[in-house]
């Protein structure tokens, strides 16, 4: 019988990707994701996503590209994450608050005590992947942005991790 041996390491943190979902027009049910080069698996790079973590108004107020506020609690108790990978939903309608895994004293966002982790799920097809309110909710009257922390590592044809930018 053979041994699989496991190394489990919490730090140091590897390559990670804010990605910025704007919700800037009332009665959206579905938020695509947008399209992230870095995230994209290629013919000379495959990308393999470890977590995703929700990043919350108790950690950042505003969103560092569009400036737009982070999506308030009473919105993201709505919204489920659905990710499309290696040709099929693999995620389907993961309560987005599952990705929190932050506290802050006094805050009133739910969050769980450790994180949500992905077994290297690999060629994530974002064109595909969205956030997905409740049945029958839709997106408030202003405008916010979902922002999701996407930690990932990122291997050559040769399945050895690259580190720093690819040609």
């Amino acid at each position: 019988m053979s041994e699989r041996l496991v190394l489990v390491q919490e730090e140091p943190r590897g390559p990670s990707q804010l990605i910025e979902i704007l919700v800037s027009a009332n009665g959206r049910g579905r938020l695509p994701f947008p399209d992230v080069d870095q995230l994209r698996s290629t013919g000379t790079q495959r990308i393999i996503i470890k977590q995703m973590r929700l990043v919350t108004d108790d950690i950042l107020t505003n969103a560092p590209i569009s400036g737009f506020l982070v999506a308030p609690v009473a919105e993201l108790q709505k919204i489920s994450l659905v990710l499309y990978c290696e040709g099929w939903e693999k995620a389907q309608f993961l309560p987005i608050l599952h990705l929190n895994d932050t506290t802050v004293p006094g805050g009133t966002i739910p969050h769980r005590y450790q994180p949500t982790r992905f077994d290297n799920w690999v060629n994530v097809d974002w064109s595909k992947s969205y956030l997905q309110y409740s049945n029958g909710t839709v997106s408030a009257n202003q405008p916010y942005a979902v922002c999701i922390d996407v930690l990932y590592v990122k291997l050559n044809n040769q399945g050895q991790e690259i580190i720093g930018p690819s040609s």
